[in-house]
């Protein structure tokens, strides 16, 4: 009889163990299909224009993107086409909170075209390596010039008595960064100026060039060479304040930063910012955020100022020491183009170098003086501004060398045109219900 009982207990209780060992079995697997799990969305991208436009960017935020589909923690976006096949593309942590918040692309689409488009989401160890289309680097003073992703702009180093001094602290002087296309580089002292590096090839080439023991870059290389002579002009793009009646070279004074804020296949980013920079005795803040993505002949400018509330007005400029002729005309609705187009490549071949902004902001034009303190040899414009407000314009270097379509105006303007069409009309993104 008691035998009996125990049995039953015992049996009771296997049958009891047995199903919470089913219940452990079926909640382990739905944790770990509902931890593997990852969700795609698919949407359209069309192209607004009736023209084809090769290495259109495609911009999508994290915020876009949690509006469509719940992002599994862990992952980063990826894009592929209707195949399942990926597309050269990159995420970034642009605002450095140790999260991704942008993912970007560059497509090539026809006239009218629409694509569709895969979004998944999969852990960063697995994304798949694209051909380099961009490169930022900053190289110490130290021995194989080790790459810095910050640094502090040297204080006290003009035009007139650099001597050298900025060329001993960084490779290249300062912070220099490339397409596929073209490069540019900046004086990381209070010379401030922006330079061009002319390329007859695709690959990233600025690691290397200007390492001591190596071919000077202002030489032709196989690669292509430096093509400007900057002086005391703002030189390819560099920026200025206009107030009340002169010209205020930013960074002439204060300190200034360097510092990277996006590095990859398709598209980088990096910040120049001044502190504590005095127009006529009265400190202002800047922020030059610069932009280079794959297959440009241009950088592109965000610049941003705060500290004071003056009157100012913000002037990116270009060196005229080899042409006597500024070009402006305007390219749509939205864009004006001041350029000149001239034998000024330091070679002696044809160089365009151009202004692309807003019309809507472009308040007047004009030349800097010749010679003495200051800025000089510079066209320039003048563009409204206000303290907090962002203003965007871009830089557009086009090289015969590069290019042979460059040495024509006509095909110069043709091209502006519609850069200034494809930047006005952006991608156009569709996400199915």
């Amino acid at each position: 009889m008691r035998s009996n009982v125990f049995k039953q207990l015992n049996l009771t209780y296997l049958l009891y163990t047995m199903k919470r060992l089913t219940g452990l079995i079926v909640l382990t697997s739905v944790l770990a299909v509902s931890c593997s799990y990852s969700p795609e969305v698919t949407f359209e991208v069309s192209n607004p224009l009736d023209n084809q436009r090769n290495d259109a960017t495609l911009l999508l935020t994290r915020t876009q993107i949690e509006e469509e589909v719940n992002v599994p923690a862990g992952k980063v976006p990826l894009l592929s086409d209707e195949t399942g096949n990926p597309l050269p593309c990159q995420w970034d942590d642009v605002d450095g909170d140790g999260k991704w918040d942008e993912l970007f692309t560059l497509l090539d689409m026809g006239p009218s075209s629409q694509s569709t488009l895969i979004l998944s989401f999969i852990i960063p160890e697995d994304y798949p390596a694209f051909d380099v289309r961009t490169n930022l680097r900053l190289g110490g003073s130290e021995p194989g010039y080790p790459e810095l992703s910050e640094a502090a702009r040297l204080e006290g180093v003009s035009y007139h008595n650099f001597s050298g001094r900025t060329g001993a602290a960084f490779q290249m002087e300062g912070p220099a960064w490339e397409s596929d296309r073209v490069g540019f580089r900046n004086y990381m002292d209070q010379r401030n100026g922006m330079d061009i590096f002319g390329k007859t090839t695709t690959a990233m080439v600025l690691d290397s060039v200007g390492m001591e023991g190596r071919p000077s870059y202002h030489e032709p290389a196989d690669w292509g060479m430096d093509v400007l002579k900057v002086g005391s002009s703002l030189g390819a793009g560099a920026i200025a304040y206009w107030y009340k009646d002169s010209l205020y070279r930013v960074g002439d004074n204060g300190s200034g930063t360097y510092k990277a804020v996006a590095e990859g296949s398709q598209r980088s980013i990096f910040d120049l910012s001044y502190q504590g920079w005095e127009v006529d005795g009265i400190p202002v803040n800047v922020n030059h955020q610069i932009l280079i993505t794959g297959g440009c002949r241009y950088y592109q400018s965000s610049v941003t100022h705060s500290g004071a509330d003056l009157p100012l007005s913000l002037v990116p400029g270009i060196v005229n020491m080899k042409s006597d002729t500024l070009h402006v005309f305007e390219l749509n609705e939205s864009y004006t183009c001041l350029m000149t187009h001239d034998h000024q490549s330091e070679d002696a071949t044809m160089l365009t170098m151009a202004l692309m902004v807003q019309t809507n902001r472009l308040k007047s034009y004009g030349e800097a003086k010749e010679q003495g303190e200051g800025v000089t040899q510079t066209y320039y414009a003048v563009l409204d501004t206000k303290s907090g407000i962002a203003v965007p314009y871009r830089f557009y270097a086009l090289w015969e060398k590069e290019d042979p379509s460059w040495a024509n105006l006509e095909e110069v303007k043709a091209f502006l045109k519609s850069e200034a069409d494809s930047w006005t009309q952006a991608l156009q993104i569709s996400f199915q219900p």
